[in-house]
């Protein structure tokens, strides 16, 4: 992730690439993912979460046109529940810790992503770790652990 640290290898998700695909296109429909101009997507063993807009107020980080922080808290939350959808079977999955480290100022750009892999699992938590980079540069890193919610 970042230089001298040493990276977790991601597990493979859990979950058949169909199933995986009928939740992305639930998670994509939510109205958070939405407001925030967020996309996500499965990409090998991550989830992936691209900004598509820049709704107004998500500029402003560091009093500079780059991301603000709670926008950037909101990237890494809605990619670590998009790995936990990738593990569990079940629609609604919720964080239960979520740490962020800032880096760099993260300016827009077409490349810059956040990513999350699951480092570990169990029937009831799924452990997190990610970053928000534009392919050259981390911006912030995150760990996280996330737990499905299963109906009745």
């Amino acid at each position: 992730m970042t230089r001298g640290v040493a990276a977790t290898l991601p597990l493979p998700f859990r979950r058949a690439p169909d199933e995986r695909a009928q939740a992305l296109a639930l998670f994509n429909r939510r109205p958070e993912i939405l407001w925030f101009g967020f996309a996500g997507g499965f990409e090998a063993a991550e989830a992936v979460i691209r900004l598509t807009a820049l709704p107004q107020g998500v500029l402003g980080g560091g009093g500079a046109a780059a991301l603000n922080g709670g926008v950037i808290a909101a990237g890494f939350d809605a990619a670590v529940v998009l790995t936990g959808l990738g593990h569990y079977d079940t629609d609604t999955v919720v964080t239960l810790n979520l740490a962020v480290q800032f880096l760099h100022l993260a300016r827009p750009a077409p490349a810059l992503a956040f990513r999350a892999r699951a480092t570990r699992t169990t029937r009831h938590v799924c452990f997190v770790e990610g970053s928000l980079s534009d392919g050259e540069t981390v911006f912030a890193t995150c760990t996280g652990m996330v737990m499905p919610v299963y109906a009745g």
